[in-house]
């Protein structure tokens, strides 16, 4: 219940909202009956499956007058490629001792591998009671619209997430990653984009402007550029998969300035601060493979897809 009557609250697979309502029934000579209740709107998906559901539920608070016969009814339709089926408000009763449930299922229709696809999914509801005629519809649409995928790299089956809420890649000390996360703590603090609830960082799904951002991070001795101490190798950030990299932040023209710290054994390059450049750092290979694979998981479990935003958070102690 936190937040609630507070409006909508979601994050990258769920929506909710908890809000308190008030119906009033009249005749010429004013109000009848007045019901309160309040409305429990409830969204959710999975990253891993081609579907999502909307749940409503009315609870009746208190009554006043004559509240008997009062009926909700209503359903929830699906704007994009889906399919609808579920139960919705069929003229369920909603008194004191009474509340009314719905659930609506939406099925995507998205199949093709790189295909991608949107949708909203109103639910509109109604009252009647007997003697009065029918209320107004209104309708309660989620603020993030779905979206379904087959375009996730490293997947290969359809999922869904909402793509409103920007995710947030999240480095900790379980990890067992500390100089990754020190080397990625610097970077933010001298002001690198990619901090939480700051300038986020955009997904780049391209192998080959990937592979040029980190090629421009992070030379190769044998090009001209840094010596790998025994056991190191080197990480860089922005990602070298974000928009943010060094080589793609500026193309085509020359990348921005790389910056590194003076713990991280490269003496070619010096301080830096500011949103514009690059970070590089020489850190334990084990520690740069780990905390990479984390990253990959993390763009799975979210479906961090083409341009697509995140933070990125260093928990205290990482």
């Amino acid at each position: 219940m936190d937040n609630a009557f507070t409006g909508w609250w979601y994050t990258r697979t769920q929506q909710c909202d908890i809000s308190s309502r008030v119906l009033t029934f009249y005749t010429d000579r004013g109000p009848v009956g007045t019901l309160r209740f309040v409305q429990y709107s409830y969204t959710y998906t999975d990253d891993s499956l081609n579907a999502w559901a909307y749940q409503m539920e009315l609870s009746a608070t208190s009554a006043v007058g004559d509240t008997s016969n009062i009926y909700v009814q209503g359903a929830a339709i699906c704007n994009g490629p889906c399919t609808t089926t579920g139960e919705g408000f069929s003229s369920q009763v909603l008194s004191l001792t009474s509340d009314a449930t719905a659930e609506m299922f939406f099925d995507s229709t998205i199949s093709s591998p790189g295909s991608t696809g949107t949708a909203t999914t109103p639910f509109t509801r109604f009252f009647t009671k007997t003697g009065f005629p029918p209320t107004t519809p209104a309708a309660f649409t989620p603020p993030a619209e779905t979206r379904c995928d087959n375009a996730t790299p490293g997947l290969s089956s359809v999922g869904c997430v909402f793509p409103d809420y920007e995710p947030v890649f999240q480095v900790t000390s379980a990890q067992g990653n500390p100089a990754f996360a020190r080397h990625l703590r610097d970077a933010l603090a001298s002001g690198l984009p990619g901090a939480y609830q700051q300038t986020p960082l955009t997904r780049l799904t391209d192998t080959t402007l990937s592979r040029r951002n980190g090629n421009t991070a992070c030379p190769q001795e044998a090009d001209g550029g840094y010596p790998r101490p025994a056991g190191y190798s080197c990480d860089e950030y922005p990602f070298r998969s974000s928009w943010q990299g060094a080589f793609t932040s500026t193309a085509p023209n020359p990348p921005h300035p790389g910056r590194t710290f003076d713990w991280c054994q490269i003496p070619a390059l010096g301080p830096g601060s500011g949103p514009n450049g690059w970070s590089a750092c020489m850190i334990p290979e084990g520690q740069n493979s780990s905390g990479g694979g984390y990253l990959s998981s993390f763009y799975r479990n979210n479906r961090v897809i083409e341009k697509d935003p995140f933070f990125v958070w260093i928990a205290p102690g990482a």
